[in-house]
Parts: structure tokens; sequence; C-alpha cells
């Protein structure tokens, strides 16, 4: 018996191989956006790369359609992503790390090491989950204003606001101060 909570998945023809091809080529990028979101936490990234990918095959003849699927994308992790901060649910505590470096490792600075990117990443875990998702919108995908406005579903104002509130926030990080310090003498 078929309930109206089922969803028929997309059509065999070419939308499965067009979905597999999409979402190959973007994991990393899905999966460094969503590291991001969940304070550092590699599982949970992949866990969140995962529920939305799952979420995004059930619609996937309406996505891939769209002008710009990244977009649409985007805002399902940040969605996603809140879902999941709502749940109680029991943290576990796992090393985070990322399994592909940004950078080969004979050619990571002082400020590119782990430590750094941890000491980041824990600054960022301070933040509340809208602040921090337009911080690694505005920041880390170097979107504009009104692009973030438009992923989030809020005016500009209402990122500009979150932006500096975040920023100060961040600005009075200990872990942050001493990382400016730091970058300051060298």
């Amino acid at each position: 018996m078929r309930t109206d909570l089922e969803e028929d998945p997309p059509e065999q023809n070419g939308d499965v191989g067009d979905f597999e091809a999409y979402a190959s080529a973007r994991w990393s990028w899905m999966l460094r956006f969503a590291y991001l979101l969940t304070y550092g936490d590699h599982h949970e990234a992949e866990d969140l790369v995962q529920t939305t990918l799952a979420k995004v095959y059930l619609r996937w003849d309406h996505v891939r359609t769209l002008g710009a699927p990244d977009r649409y994308v985007r805002r399902a992790l940040i969605n996603n992503n809140t879902t999941r901060q709502r749940r109680r649910r029991v943290v576990q505590l796992l090393t985070p790390h990322l399994t592909d470096p940004r950078t080969p490792a004979d050619h990571i600075s002082d400020h590119d090491s782990y430590d750094t990117r941890a000491e980041l990443l824990a600054a960022l875990a301070t933040l509340p989950p809208r602040q921090r998702a337009v911080v690694v919108l505005r920041y880390w995908e170097c979107l504009g204003e009104q692009e973030t406005a438009d992923v989030l579903g809020c005016s500009a104002g209402n990122v500009k606001s979150q932006a500096s509130r975040a920023l100060k926030k961040l600005r009075h990080c200990a872990v942050l101060s001493d990382y400016a310090a730091t970058a300051a003498q060298s």
C-alpha cells in the first residue's frame, strides 16, 4: 500500500547517470562545505552530505533543470545541518580531520597547519548556526551579500548584521587572538 509520504525516485533514463556524475564531481566541495558547518567533524560532514544527496536525488528532475544546482544543494546542506542540530543527540567525541588536504604537505605554511585549522574551526564552532552559515558563505565560499541572502532566504541587511555579529564574536575569541598575533609577527 502506497502512502503520500513515499516519493518515486527519478526516472531510470539519463537522470541517474546525471545525478551520479554531479554527485561525484561535487563531492569534495560538498564535504568541505559540510565540514565547516558541522564544527569540523569529518564524520558528521559525511553524514550531512549523504543525507542531503539522498534528498536531492528524490528531486533531481527539478534540480537539474535549475540554472544553478550548486545553489540548491548548498541551501539543502544548510537546511539539513540546521535540522540535524535541532535534534537532541549524544555528542560523539571523534578526532576531526580532512581526508584530502587542500595543499600538499610540503607546501603547508605555519598558518595552514593542522593545529591552526583546528583552532579556527574551534572558533567557528562558537558561532550560532545562522552566523556560522553566513561566515562560511561569505568568507569561505566568497559569495556576495545578496547571493548569501538568496541562499539563506533572508534580506541582504540580515546577512550584514549576522556577519557583523559573527565577526565581532570571532574578534573576541581567545584562540583567534593568538592566531592574529602570530600572523602579525610573521
